[in-house]
């Protein structure tokens, strides 16, 4: 499912990000383990149909000067990590826009971006422990769903989203539209995370002959539910008969 995303900025394409402490919770729940303060662990990260390490690090601050603060989590990774330089190839927008700013002298915030300018990194959780997925929204995709979005209209806009607030304008409602939107790279992710294995019986139905061959489908039909998050997708054996639609309330949930 959805964590939560993060808007792209200097810290994100070289180093990691804070995660904000209203999804600290949701996000040990889902990593299947918890940190003290000061401990970290490492972490698979799974971006599109690649799967990367990363620290998680629960920081390490002076509990007798501040005993009244949260925890406070990072997911971190090296500058020259294999993560930190794709990130940087894919948000070559932001990275771009970013540097010239140090360039001119400026700050490297992205406090100078205007909100059609940025980039995201939605943060989705995975039902394998230790194991999250990034989905990347690069701002060629962004600028498109808001054309998409607003030669709709708002009131069909607002079917789609379901109930969000009335009085958001289109550009608000794009964003969450966007992390909603049915896209080949959460499906693909998935198969990547678990292995190419079916999470019914476990099997890895294409190793015999040489290939990745493993669907991925919504549980509740995406084109009713609009649901793309991880827990409405299933890793399957590309032969449904062999399980039957039932067989998908008990999954193979892998390691």
């Amino acid at each position: 499912m959805l964590i939560f995303y993060k808007s792209i900025d200097f810290s994100v394409l070289n180093a990691g990000f804070t995660v904000p402490v209203i999804h600290e919770e949701m996000l040990f729940s889902n990593l299947g383990f918890s940190l003290n303060r000061g401990e970290r662990r490492k972490i698979n990260i799974v971006m599109n149909g690649e799967t990367y390490s990363a620290d998680i690090v629960n920081i390490r601050f002076d509990q007798n000067k501040y005993p009244t603060h949260k925890d406070l989590l990072q997911i971190r990774y090296a500058k020259n990590s294999l993560l930190a330089q794709r990130l940087r190839t894919i948000f070559f927008h932001t990275e771009q826009m970013i540097h010239n700013q140090i360039t001119r002298g400026e700050s490297k915030r992205v406090a100078g971006i205007t909100e059609d300018q940025k980039e995201f990194l939605a943060v989705y959780s995975t039902p394998i422990s230790g194991t999250i997925l990034f989905d990347c929204i690069i701002n060629e995709e962004f600028r498109e769903e808001t054309r998409e979005l607003s030669a709709l209209g708002e009131i069909t806009a607002e079917s789609i989203l379901d109930g969000t607030d009335p009085n958001a304008d289109i550009l608000l409602k794009t964003r969450v539209c966007k992390l909603r939107k049915l896209t080949k790279t959460i499906l693909t992710d998935l198969k990547t995370a678990y292995g190419y294995r079916c999470q019914i019986c476990g099997e890895y139905i294409g190793e015999k002959y040489g290939s990745n061959l493993i669907h991925a489908h919504h549980i509740d039909y995406f084109t009713k539910s609009i649901n793309n998050n991880t827990e409405n997708i299933m890793v399957v054996c590309p032969s449904l008969p062999r399980h039957g639609r039932r067989g998908w309330d008990l999954p193979y949930r892998g390691s």
